[in-house]
């Protein structure tokens, strides 16, 4: 159950300094999540702390990198620090106004978690499939501290109750 990023995931998972369209991507406190292009402030490199490192909840520091996919206005996340590597996804679905972000970890685990939140703090909730164990409730509440730092906080759902498994701050570099 390594799920330290996946954007940050969002992102992934988060994932290779990559240029993106001609437009800024500064993020804007009240704009994050909205529309297809609602997460282009990710991309680039972030360094990220774990408050709450374990081998459940991934090593202290980490990286990830963001960076346009080939379709559209999907992001393409890639994490790692040590004993920890995933993938992810993170793509708009412009009917239902919903954020996917499908990740992919190094032990076989995948988990699938959406969002249709906006604002500077965004829950994505869905479920960790673990490579050999049962599946389970997950969530991720980003929070935007500024155009430069984010937070992820790391839940799973346990007898009826929200547990936090990591805290993870990344810096932009």
């Amino acid at each position: 159950m390594k799920k330290l990023l996946f954007f940050v995931s969002l992102a992934a998972l988060l994932s290779v300094q990559f240029v993106a369209q001609s437009r800024p991507v500064a993020a804007s406190m009240a704009t994050v999540g909205a529309g297809p292009n609602g997460y282009d402030w990710l991309i680039g490199t972030w360094s990220c702390t774990n408050k709450n490192p374990s081998p459940v909840a991934g090593p202290a520091n980490s990286t990830f990198t963001a960076a346009r996919a080939n379709t559209g206005t999907t992001l393409l996340i890639r994490s790692k620090g040590k004993g920890f590597d995933t993938s992810s996804y993170l793509t708009y679905a412009s009917k239902s106004k919903t954020w996917w972000a499908p990740a992919a970890f190094a032990d076989g685990s995948y988990e699938v978690e959406s969002s249709t939140g906006t604002g500077n703090k965004v829950t994505f909730s869905g479920t960790y499939y673990g490579a050999s164990g049962p599946a389970m409730k997950v969530r991720d509440v980003y929070t935007l501290l500024s155009p430069t730092k984010q937070n992820d906080l790391g839940q799973a759902q346990s007898g009826g109750t929200w547990k936090t498994l990591y805290d993870v701050t990344c810096t932009k570099s």
